[in-house]
């Protein structure tokens, strides 16, 4: 009988998964399970650890980022918003924006030191954080710090005048004295605000109108330099004069350059003998497209932006040269050249006075800095030093605008100054008001208690020299002698002088003024 195979049921080629050899043991079956079932595990946690890992890294990454944005944005020293936070703190249409100038902080540095500076930067921000304007409902404000001690704030909400008024509010907290160190600082505090309007129309919202908000508050805070209100708002005008300062800035390196700045001479004169005894050297800059400027207009912008340095050195080497041609022509005659308290600041100042002096050959004790009493007030710790080492050189100082400022004898009587300079409106008014009389004549005196040379400015009228000699004025200035000329048209002035007769084998005296 033949043997029929049995059909199989696995479809040949295919090998049965859980089908065993034959000669496996069932125990071995059962490790080859358990460590299949290892192998799965493990695979399993290994993923779940490679998943923890990666999503902690996630983590920490959006971590890092959240915090490189924030300190993006964050100042350091404060935590206040910086510009670029500033920028992004986006205002509701109808919002304003604040810039807040507290002009304190380089004071401070230069009595304590910087590390006092950040107390006092500290200090300010703790009082900027906890304000509370009526106009905002009591929420404190947005507050920025955009350098130094010059901070922007936020007003959302609000319109011009509401702006103006928290402005205002927000100066009177922020006016109270500073303790530093046991040193007690006044601020004067400036702001300039611009409100959302009609100029906005097509900036779109976000920090394109934010930087727009902010560029023309800063134009508001720049016309707070002019006087008047120390709260100023944006107005049209203003673009237009930041627009002209841009150009004067821009231009004024160019226009020394090809000689568009001169120097003229105002005389003046001894009210004893009448005589030529000196110059006052100004700046004139020839504008082809302005016309004349006259200092008022480009000094102010020159400081602010540095460039005042620039001017004085010019200044200075055009009237030294006038001095030394004058020198040369047998009259001694001195030249005051106003200085800046800017140029006062650089410890290398006298050393550029001094070399000029050597190269035109010009006696020290003919050139005369002319300091304003303000700018000397302000800053006298700092210049101090350096007029020190100008007198030092033999240069004579001297205070102008007399009068204006805050300086008192104690003041003065501290400073190595030679003369003052009565303030041109008291002179003025001599003719009309019987006060001015009275304050020049109390300047005259008290000029003369401490040894000083006394100078009238602004001397128009015959009667007004008449009173001035009388009261022991020593010399005067004014459009009664002369009006400051180009130095051609000084020189042909000079001629048209009688000359004061001289002692034999003398040089020639002084120039006296035709009766």
């Amino acid at each position: 009988m033949s043997h029929v195979p049995v059909a199989s049921s696995v479809s040949p080629g295919v090998i049965p998964l859980l089908a065993a050899p034959a000669d496996v043991s069932p125990v071995a079956v059962v490790v080859l399970g358990g460590l299949l079932v290892l192998v799965v595990v493990g695979a399993v946690i290994g993923l779940l650890v490679q998943w923890a890992r990666r999503r902690r890294h996630d983590v920490e990454a959006a971590e890092l980022a959240d915090r490189l944005r924030r300190d993006a944005y964050r100042d350091p020293l404060t935590g206040l918003l910086n510009r670029e936070g500033f920028l992004h703190a986006d205002p509701a249409p109808g919002g304003a924006v604040a810039v807040v100038d507290l002009r304190l902080l380089g004071q401070v540095n230069d009595t304590l030191g910087h590390a006092r500076g950040e107390v006092f930067v500290r200090l300010a921000t703790e009082r900027m954080v906890s304000v509370r304007l009526p106009v905002l409902g009591g929420v404190p404000p947005v507050a920025a710090r955009l350098e130094g001690d010059t901070f922007a704030v936020l007003l959302p909400g609000v319109d011009g005048h509401d702006a103006h008024t928290a402005a205002e509010d927000l100066r009177e907290r922020l006016l109270a004295p500073y303790l530093v160190e046991g040193v007690r600082f006044e601020p004067p505090v400036v702001i300039g605000v611009a409100a959302d309007g009609p100029w906005l129309a097509d900036v779109p919202a976000g920090p394109e109108r934010t930087a727009a908000l902010l560029r023309r508050a800063d134009v508001a805070l720049a016309a707070t330099r002019d006087g008047g209100d120390p709260v100023r708002c944006y107005e049209p005008s203003m673009g237009e004069r930041a627009a002209r300062r841009l150009r004067l800035i821009r231009g004024f390196s160019a226009a020394v350059a090809r000689r568009d700045v001169r120097v003229d001479f105002q005389p003046v004169v001894s009210l004893g003998a009448r005589t030529v005894v000196g110059v006052e050297a100004l700046a004139r800059w020839d504008h082809p497209e302005l016309g004349l400027l006259l200092p008022d207009e480009f000094v102010p912008v020159l400081e602010a932006t540095g460039q005042i340095s620039e001017l004085t050195s010019f200044v200075l080497d055009e009237s030294l040269a006038a001095a030394r041609r004058w020198l040369d022509r047998g009259m001694r005659l001195s030249v005051a050249v106003n200085v800046s308290v800017g140029n006062l600041g650089a410890a290398d100042f006298p050393d550029e006075v001094a070399s000029l002096l050597d190269a035109h050959r010009v006696p020290a004790e003919l050139l005369t800095l002319e300091l304003t009493e303000s700018g000397v007030s302000s800053e006298r710790e700092v210049a101090l030093p350096v007029l020190r080492r100008l007198h030092a050189l033999g240069c004579h100082l001297a205070v102008d605008d007399f009068g204006t400022g805050q300086s008192s004898l104690a003041h003065l009587r501290r400073l190595p100054v030679d003369q003052v300079k009565i303030d041109k409106s008291f002179v003025l008014g001599m003719g009309t008001e019987y006060g001015d009389v009275a304050v020049v004549r109390a300047i005259v005196e008290m000029g003369h208690t401490l040894g000083l040379t006394v100078v009238a400015e602004g001397v128009e009228q015959a009667a007004v020299r008449v009173a001035l000699a009388e009261m022991g004025c020593d010399v005067a200035q004014g459009y009664l002698v002369s009006r400051p000329l180009p130095a051609r048209c000084f020189d042909t002035w000079l001629d048209s002088l009688d000359v004061h007769p001289g002692e034999p084998g003398q040089t020639a005296g002084p120039r006296t003024l035709i009766a």
